[in-house]
């Protein structure tokens, strides 16, 4: 078996500084805290914490040397720790600290800056902190294809990217953003080690990198490494190293990332070298394929800033959450990131065995605890699920939590989204809290995940059960049909009726079979009614409907309930020059000829007659056919009915009956 070491593996010249400060205090007594491991290599950042240079927060630091490492800090950091008068060693990569100043430069002049490289990467969070204005952080093409702004863009890169990755983001980005500045500050070490390793792979049956797994440099190392096609094993340290991966006649190339010590190489160096000297001895075959650590599954699998499986396994009364997701260890949860709504205790959310998604934010803090967040992993997939919704133009169901100024909040699985006013519902609602806590079914009408934002419309929901409504009422409706409606609208003419989607008019001579001043008389708004279709005008959109239709018409079998000759009273409802027309139940109107008002002849019914008066009158005749019947008060002057005299007043204030009483009582 040949192994082959490609150039240029190993610390680079920045963190060989920064080690080279760290091992001068070391050298002199002296302990250093370093804002974050040093490097990321955790057997070197052990070996260093030993002699006393330990990984700590600002806040914990007050007093003593401090190591600022490769990656590099904002110049918030540096004031801070001046401030408490503590010893600075500048270890930053003079590589990153050019990326600073380029930065601080563009964003100065007020042009939007684009970072491209990891999220969260320390690297990366430095240079973000030098600038002053607009700052967007670009790690792939899938997110500069969602990426857009107006304003005049200068662009940087993370030291570590690849070359590849830089190409195919700024393909994406040229054609849509005006960029004017764009400066490639990729470490021209990084690309040595890159194009070294990639060489020396296209040789080799099987490539080994040397590094720490949450190593920026080292992982895109092994990706390069990966790309030309060949075998990769992404290792930490020797102990890592399997003799079943390996055959006797296999070349094996070897490379370490930027962070990757010597001393952790030469193990690595050496214990090949006893892989190989196994390989004379005579044992069984092996399956090559047997245990076969690729570089996708070993350092894929869990990665911070992303959401994986896991099975509670515990939950207890100090709020502790434990999630195993398969890791070394399992994870914790912290309350606060256990979920988007309010809760008591944390077992109203989550019990032992429950399976759940959660997302890595750690994957050892100080403590060496792996730190997950079930709330942020409802929020990513709550984003995927509204962003599918809209994307497939699917409606989706939201409860209204809270109103606020212009509309309302509706919760969709821990996103809040906004609903305005007026797309609440069909009509003006003047009270949103009538809404608190009620399930609507919702349409996505604006959506921009990076803002947080998600507009949604239940009125558009409504719109569309209204229109197919609609679409069966006019397909259905037939004149003669007796159907239920809502009335919507009252008007001095009449009131509007929602059928089904259509609104139909009921003319306020349809209301009822009396006579009416106002529709508000008969109906209300939002009252059920039901209702006949009196004509339907499809190419006009109209349809007449009517409410007394349905009911008794108080002129059938009227010569039944009323006798001719019979003495009743009656309600003076207008006055006419020949008569007056006297109203004997609502819907049935008797006219009183002038000559059978009063006993002398009058020459105008307004002079013993007024609208609304209650006056006794006699049927003279009933023609139901022709609805219509003739009435007297004169000839009901005098004649009895129920014991009671019907008396007019004279002019003087004395009754007829007064006057002419003993007449009347012979009579």
């Amino acid at each position: 078996m040949e192994v082959i070491i490609a150039d240029h593996a190993g610390f680079c010249f920045g963190v060989k500084n920064a080690v080279e400060a760290a091992e001068n205090l070391i050298n002199k007594k002296q302990t250093a805290f370093t804002l974050g491991p040093i490097i990321h290599n955790t057997q070197e950042v052990k070996r260093l914490e030993r002699s006393g240079i330990v990984a700590a927060d600002l806040q914990d630091i007050t007093e003593g040397n401090v190591i600022i490492r490769t990656h590099g800090v904002g110049p918030e950091f540096i004031k801070k720790l001046e401030s408490r008068y503590i010893n600075i060693i500048d270890g930053t990569c003079p590589f990153v600290k050019n990326v600073h100043k380029l930065a601080k430069d563009i964003s100065i002049k007020g042009y939007f800056v684009i970072i491209i490289g990891d999220h969260n990467h320390p690297e990366v969070e430095g240079i973000k902190s030098w600038c002053k204005g607009d700052v967007k952080v670009i790690e792939n093409v899938e997110e500069a294809r969602n990426f857009y702004t107006t304003k005049k863009v200068g662009v940087v890169v993370q030291t570590t990217q690849t070359e590849e990755n830089v190409n195919r983001i700024i393909t994406v980005l040229k054609p849509k953003l005006d960029i004017e500045i764009f400066h490639n500050t990729r470490c021209k070490a990084t690309l040595q080690r890159q194009k070294a390793a990639a060489t020396l792979a296209t040789n080799v049956d099987k490539m080994l990198v040397v590094g720490g797994k949450k190593s920026s440099n080292t992982k895109k190392l092994a990706q390069v490494c990966q790309s030309v096609g060949v075998k990769v094993y992404h290792i930490e340290t020797a102990k890592e190293l399997k003799k079943e991966w390996f055959k006797s006649t296999d070349k094996i190339g070897i490379t370490a990332g930027a962070s990757t010590p010597d001393w952790i190489i030469k193990e690595v160096i050496s214990k090949m070298d006893e892989i190989n000297k196994d390989m004379g001895s005579p044992e069984k075959a092996i399956n090559e394929e047997e245990g076969e650590l690729t570089y996708e599954n070993t350092i894929t699998d869990f990665q911070e800033d992303t959401i994986v499986e896991g099975t509670v396994v515990k939950v207890d009364n100090n709020n502790e959450i434990l999630v195993n997701i398969g890791y070394k260890s399992d994870g914790f949860i912290p309350v606060n990131e256990l979920s988007n709504i309010a809760f008591e205790s944390p077992d109203e959310i989550v019990k032992v065995g429950d399976k759940i998604q959660v997302y890595i934010i750690k994957l050892e803090d100080k403590e060496g605890n792996v730190v997950l967040s079930k709330k942020k992993a409802d929020s990513i997939n709550a984003w995927k699920f509204i962003e599918e919704a809209y994307d497939k133009q699917d409606d989706l169901e939201g409860v209204i939590t809270e109103v606020v100024k212009g509309g309302v909040l509706a919760d969709i699985n821990g996103i809040k989204g906004f609903i305005p006013a007026s797309h609440l519902d069909l009509k003006y609602v003047p009270d949103l809290n009538v809404f608190i806590n009620q399930k609507l079914t919702l349409s996505i009408i604006e959506i921009d995940s990076k803002k947080n934002r998600v507009v949604l419309s239940h009125k558009v929901i409504l719109e569309k059960e209204r229109d197919k409504l609609k679409e069966k009422t006019w397909a259905t409706i037939e004149e003669g049909q007796v159907i239920k409606g809502i009335v919507k609208r009252l008007t001095d003419f009449g009131a509007f009726v929602d059928i089904g989607g259509v609104d139909g008019l009921i003319h306020i001579s349809d209301l009822a079979w009396h006579k009416i001043k106002h529709p508000s008389e008969i109906v209300t708004e939002e009252q059920e009614v039901n209702v006949m279709v009196l004509k339907v005008d499809k190419e006009r959109g109209r349809i007449s409907l009517g409410l007394k239709q349905i009911m008794p018409n108080p002129w059938d079998d009227l010569d039944k309930k009323y006798k001719i000759g019979s003495i009743i009273e009656g309600k003076v409802v207008k006055l006419v020059s020949f008569g007056a027309f006297v109203e004997v139940e609502p819907g049935v109107e008797g006219l009183v000829h002038i000559s059978q008002i009063a006993q002398e002849h009058i020459s105008n019914p307004g002079d013993v007659l007024k609208e609304g008066e209650i006056v006794k009158i006699k049927i003279m005749d009933i023609n139901v056919k022709e609805k219509r019947m003739s009435l007297s008060i004169k000839e009901a002057q005098g004649e009895k009915q129920n014991n009671y005299t019907y008396e007019k007043p004279s002019e003087n204030g004395v009754t007829i009956g007064e006057m002419f009483g003993d007449l009347f009582d012979k009579k």
